[in-house]
């Protein structure tokens, strides 16, 4: 049974974790691409192909902002995960301290595995345009998506950890004293 005290950390530590994993995840992903240029996103075809009988689509909540299209659906896809990852891995912690292995990097590895490497091409939403489309196993990505979800996912499980350390820390006692030396 999962303490008082506990809900307060899993509640707070899964908003602040959920927030700003989501923003790194986003900004890995600028500075490293994971897919070709014109090429689906997985969240986008599970988008359209989950939701579309609603006649809601992977382009629906596009928005412009400074000029540039962002795909509001599949932004807001990441951040509904990266708030449910970040409440598993924070819940997981509770019961199962060694998920905090690498300040969350092994948990984040784990999710690259699972999810890119077996569920999403189990899924048949990752077909490899710089491949042929065949389907997109693991083994099957070229080395720019590979590297770029390792990583990716490496710092947003990352700050996942880094979120829950601050929230151990802000809801156990104040941080006081003086931070230079003079």
């Amino acid at each position: 049974m999962i303490k008082q005290d506990q809900v307060k950390v899993l509640v707070y530590g899964t908003l602040i974790g959920g927030l700003i994993s989501s923003l790194v995840k986003w900004g890995s992903e600028v500075n490293m691409p994971p897919r070709v240029r014109g090429e689906i996103s997985p969240p986008a075809a599970h988008i359209d192909s989950w939701l579309g009988f609603l006649n809601f689509h992977s382009n629906t909540l596009d928005y412009v902002y400074q000029g540039t299209i962002v795909s509001g659906a599949v932004t807001l896809y990441h951040w509904i995960f990266s708030f449910i990852f970040a409440f598993i891995y924070i819940l997981l912690s509770v019961y199962f301290p060694k998920v905090r292995l690498w300040y969350g990097v092994a948990y984040g590895l784990v999710i690259t595995i699972l999810m890119h490497g077996f569920l999403i091409p189990l899924l048949g939403f990752r077909h490899l345009a710089y491949a042929d489309g065949i389907t997109g196993w693991l083994w099957n990505l070229n080395g720019y998506e590979f590297w770029s979800e390792i990583l990716g996912h490496a710092v947003w499980s990352f700050s996942i950890e880094i979120s829950l350390i601050a929230t151990l820390a802000i809801l156990s006692k104040p941080i006081r004293g003086r931070w230079t030396q003079s």
